[in-house]
């Protein structure tokens, strides 16, 4: 499943955060934002219940997430921290996974994977944030290895940036992985890095069906 968050205030920031002069201060922000906004996005799909509770003036009708508690959030050190640092302040309640991995740059783009702390991950709602999906490479890996440790309920990865090439890629590899990005760019340059420029922004992206509400 593949979904892009379109709110108009999330396109805003994603203009201002391809500027090739922001500064690190504003960058480091507006992925703090860009995680907050791909967290309500994604919260809106979790399972829910309604319950009554005593108010101080008599009994309300209200609603709970069945899973807040449930939630594992991976972050891929070290581009992922303000976008995990947004996550965090939505899923307070989730626990929190660390995988130190690095792409290198020349083909075939071979993954390096040094770190790894991971809490348990059985029947749990996962959630893997990367700042950007380029050629897939590193998060097929992420992936691999997160499915060794255990079963999760749900497997989500979380980004902001995402290519026609890496796209493609973890759907034949993770065909259950369910995508929420902001932008999707079409092409990857032979470094292994995004071009910008928007890709099929219709029911498809890459032939891939965009969920919509």
């Amino acid at each position: 499943m593949l979904k892009k968050v379109d709110h108009l205030l999330v396109q805003d920031i994603i203009t201002s955060i391809r500027e090739s002069e922001i500064s690190r201060s504003n960058f480091r922000d507006y992925m703090i934002e860009l995680g907050r906004f791909l967290s309500y996005e994604f919260a809106d799909t979790l399972e829910k219940n309604s319950i009554s509770i005593k108010t101080p003036l008599g009994i309300s009708e209200g609603t709970i997430i069945k899973d807040k508690k449930n939630i594992v959030v991976i972050n891929v050190l070290r581009a992922a921290i303000p976008l995990v640092e947004g996550i965090m302040k939505v899923f307070t309640e989730s626990e929190c996974g660390v995988i130190g991995a690095w792409r290198e740059d020349v083909e075939p783009f071979k993954v390096n994977l040094n770190y790894l702390r991971i809490p348990s991950l059985d029947n749990k709602i996962v959630i893997v944030a990367d700042p950007m999906l380029a050629t897939g490479n590193t998060m097929n890996m992420i992936l691999d290895e997160i499915k060794k440790l255990g079963t999760p309920k749900r497997l989500v990865l979380l980004t902001v940036i995402s290519s026609e090439e890496g796209i493609k890629s973890l759907f034949k590899s993770h065909p259950d992985i369910e995508i929420y990005t902001c932008a999707l760019d079409k092409e990857v340059n032979k470094e292994g890095y995004i071009i910008p420029g928007l890709g099929d922004a219709g029911d498809k992206c890459f032939g891939v069906p965009i969920k919509k509400k």
